[in-house]
């Protein structure tokens, strides 16, 4: 599985940076970002970005941050090394640092966004209020899930602190059959995915293709995804459903165990496996995690109540 990381886009350094074109490059991505005119941007690109990314990319990037952290309001300048130039941008609700690579005829051959580094942030709640059920049926193994980087390698995002990955394990241990090649080798593809509360569907992205098996699309990170709003102000996030498969829409409101969609593998996903987790407002880039615990549930054979899966366990419920 991958995490559900920032977006990357990099492709080595082709130029000799000029302090004086990066700034006026960043000038000219600031006014088409805030205008929304993707194909401005494109056309910022070599040919090579141009090639490996397409202007669908390019737009499904350009409208993710902007759905998230808005407009960019200003830059400041953070560091140089060898031919990148890294500045701080701020948005109007947040912060990203961009490493930028220009070739001597100013389009770019680099572009990167990473987290901006930030004071120690809390959420606005400790752990969820609202009870939960788990979402699917069946005994799942926890790929990821726990408070240390070893059970969990989430914690190293402010969002996605508390979240987890689901697969499902054959007695071997093995999450396919046959070649695993395809979607459908996965034990967990096409297995349906429920509401673990009643809860406001406050967003859904749909129309994501499913990758093949060890291919990911970070550029739509969360693929078919479904984002639950209870009345608690806890933002539930389901990530990589199955393409066409979702069966809910924005402003429904559903009840605890009503059927969402299917598992899949879309987004930036290398298997078919469900990512979930809370966090303490929409904002996928801004938001802060929050710690889930389930009800309910049976944890490597033993009942367990209000409680947080960590790494290793196989977890079902108990209303099978």
């Amino acid at each position: 599985m991958k995490k559900l990381c920032l977006l990357i886009l990099f492709f080595g350094p082709l130029g000799v940076a000029q302090t004086e074109s990066y700034v006026n490059t960043l000038e000219d991505f600031k006014t088409h970002y805030n205008e929304k005119n993707t194909q401005a941007i494109f056309d910022m690109m070599d040919d090579r970005m141009q090639k490996q990314l397409g202007i669908e990319n390019v737009t499904a990037i350009v409208n993710t941050f902007r759905d998230n952290l808005g407009a960019i309001v200003e830059y400041k300048f953070v560091s140089k090394a060898g031919f990148t130039e890294t500045y701080e941008a701020t948005f109007e609700h947040g912060k990203q640092n961009i490493d930028l690579t220009l070739h001597p005829d100013g389009t770019m051959s680099g572009l990167r966004f990473l987290p901006a580094a930030e004071e120690d942030v809390v959420a606005k709640i400790d752990r969820n209020i609202t009870p939960m059920s788990l979402p699917f049926k069946g005994e799942w193994f926890t790929f990821w899930g726990g408070d240390t980087k070893a059970q969990n390698y989430h914690v190293v995002s402010k969002t996605q602190k508390d979240a987890f990955d689901f697969l499902v394990l054959d007695k071997k241990g093995k999450s396919y059959e046959r070649s695993g090649t395809r979607n459908e080798d996965y034990y967990a593809f096409g297995k349906p995915i429920y509401a673990v509360c009643d809860a406001l569907v406050y967003k859904v992205i749909t129309g994501v293709e499913d990758n093949r098996p060890g291919i990911t699309n970070p550029f739509q990170m969360l693929g078919n995804s479904v984002i639950l709003k209870t009345d608690n102000e806890e933002y539930i996030v389901y990530a990589h459903f199955e393409k066409e498969t979702i069966k809910v829409k924005e402003g429904d409101y559903v009840k605890r165990d009503q059927y969402l969609g299917n598992c899949g593998n879309s987004g930036n996903s290398t298997e078919a496996h469900l990512h979930f987790h809370i966090q303490d407002g929409p904002n996928i880039m801004g938001a802060v995690g929050v710690k889930c615990f389930f009800d309910r549930l049976y944890v490597n054979g033993t009942l367990e109540e209000d409680y947080s899966p960590v790494k290793g366990d196989k977890i079902s419920r108990t209303d099978q």
